[in-house]
């Protein structure tokens, strides 16, 4: 999971709301008009602010965009880890339910996969780079042990469990650019999508047979793409 918080310090729930709002007005401008459109101005103006209030809750642009990340993957690692209603019997079950969220929170906040693809490929300091590299660790090492833990329980095939995570957060980095103009054609992608990869590591019990699974259910699990 993800847990940097949106600006640094502690802060009050009225800077927390305004915070709130300075990041969904960047996401908007950085979604629609590109990384370097992003100027303290022209966010300021999308949010109804002065831009001196920006530069009183993130001092740099770097500092802002590393807000907009961090909250742009919490709100991913949350669809992604679902609620006690989605609770799965199988691993391969909670693999399936994983990436189907995350098909489904690609489509439904479009924007901010946007903004969060650009804001990554347009990143210049070392700060970004570095948050964005420590973002890929968390997700490769929770994806990792998840498929770890699978294999234990024999659920999963007995493969590279880091040559697999790393190919499948590849994929999910790309999953945003598939074609897909119709609600109709994007569950179909999303469906051929998530089952490649589910498929791909799942052991296949035999007939009238169970494959074996932890009793307490699989734990969920983000994975920070």
């Amino acid at each position: 999971m993800h847990s940097v918080p949106p600006a640094e310090g502690r802060s009050s729930f009225i800077e927390q709301a305004r915070q709130a709002q300075i990041i969904r007005a960047t996401i908007d401008v950085v979604a629609e008009q590109g990384y370097g459109a992003a100027s303290f101005a022209r966010i300021a103006r999308r949010a109804s602010i002065s831009p001196a209030l920006i530069n009183y809750h993130f001092r740099t642009k770097d500092s802002l965009m590393r807000g907009v990340l961090a909250t742009i993957e919490q709100r991913l690692d949350a669809a992604m880890a679902g609620t006690e209603d989605d609770e799965p019997e199988t691993y391969p079950d909670a693999l399936e339910g994983m990436l189907r969220r995350f098909a489904e929170h690609c489509w439904t906040h479009g924007e901010e996969i946007t903004a969060m693809t650009e804001i990554r490929r347009e990143m210049r300091s070392e700060i970004l780079r570095e948050a964005v590299a420590q973002s890929h660790e968390r997700g490769m090492a929770e994806l990792v042990a998840f498929i770890r833990e699978g294999q234990s329980y024999g659920q999963f095939r007995d493969v590279d469990p880091a040559l697999f995570a790393s190919v499948l957060m590849s994929a999910m980095g790309e999953f945003p650019r598939l074609p897909g103009n119709s609600a109709e054609e994007r569950r179909r992608v999303a469906a051929d999508w998530v089952s490649l990869f589910v498929n791909a590591i799942s052991v296949t019990a035999g007939p009238g047979e169970d494959a074996d699974h932890d009793p307490a259910g699989p734990t969920r699990s983000g994975s920070g793409a």
